[in-house]
């Protein structure tokens, strides 16, 4: 059994002057204590390495550089952790209160196998806020789980990075790819996070993250063509509502569709 494991926490940021700061207090405000905290920065200019400077003693990792965009960032929060496992938290989401990480060591210990934990998120929209349960068998066509709320163990990490060769969907193919390679994924069912959908790289890019998710798995010999033009007619289904439609009419009919779709 493994006993008190410690927890990575990484968020990557850039430009995050204005919503980092509840990240930060998300983290350091955890009731369990083996956590270790690093914040990769793309090198701001916005003022938030001076907010995260007001929290320098409660984060023991931080470097401001340029880089080579998210997912880069996000390998060199791998490179710099020390964790049994590792979580992604992206400035401006947040655990969905201060006792996840105590219950999900409590839950790693009980279940030392387990190369990844997942569990749920809660998707916060400007239509509307859903809790959405994984179903990870679902992985290979589409990311069925939400980073933020997933713990991998770092040895898997470093044996697999993010592609850098993928702008907007390295995660996907770096979790889906653990997942079809035989790693063991563990679910456990808890509120771990609430995550801000109404922007972000792949939010922003909705259209050009699908198609490279598609392609992804297109290159594993599965045949998406059909999947691919439907989820696409969505997306740009709920643009073109939140281009010409006023607002009176346009959140009305996305919070229904995202009764069916939760990733529109």
């Amino acid at each position: 059994m493994m006993r008190n494991p410690r927890l990575s926490v990484v968020t990557v940021s850039y430009n995050t002057y204005n919503c980092i700061e509840k990240t930060i207090q998300s983290v350091i405000n955890q009731t369990y204590l083996n956590v270790e905290y690093l914040i990769i920065d793309g090198g701001s200019t916005d003022g938030t390495q001076e907010i995260v400077g007001r929290y320098s003693d409660r984060i023991a990792y931080f470097v401001s550089e340029r880089d080579r965009g998210l997912y880069d960032g996000m390998n060199k929060g791998i490179a710099a952790a020390t964790g049994d496992y590792l979580l992604f938290m992206n400035a401006d989401d947040v655990f969905a209160n201060n006792d996840v990480l105590a219950k999900i060591a409590h839950f790693i210990e009980e279940h030392p196998d387990a190369d990844v934990v997942y569990g749920n998120s809660e998707q916060v929209l400007e239509y509307g806020t859903y809790e959405v349960k994984p179903k990870v068998a679902y992985i290979n066509h589409k990311m069925a789980i939400s980073h933020q709320a997933t713990f991998v163990k770092l040895s898997l990490l470093r044996s697999h990075p993010f592609d850098l060769k993928y702008r907007y969907a390295a995660d996907f193919e770096q979790l889906s790819s653990l997942y079809l390679d035989g790693y063991k994924f563990v679910y456990i069912d808890l509120l771990v996070a609430r995550v801000e959908m109404t922007g972000g790289t792949t939010y922003n890019h909705y259209v050009a993250s699908a198609n490279e998710l598609y392609d992804i798995i297109e290159s594993r010999g599965v045949d998406v063509t059909r999947e691919r033009r439907l989820m696409i007619m969505r997306k740009r289904m709920v643009r073109a509502f939140k281009q010409y439609l006023p607002k009176c009419i346009t959140l009305p009919i996305l919070r229904f569709l995202a009764k069916h779709y939760k990733v529109l």
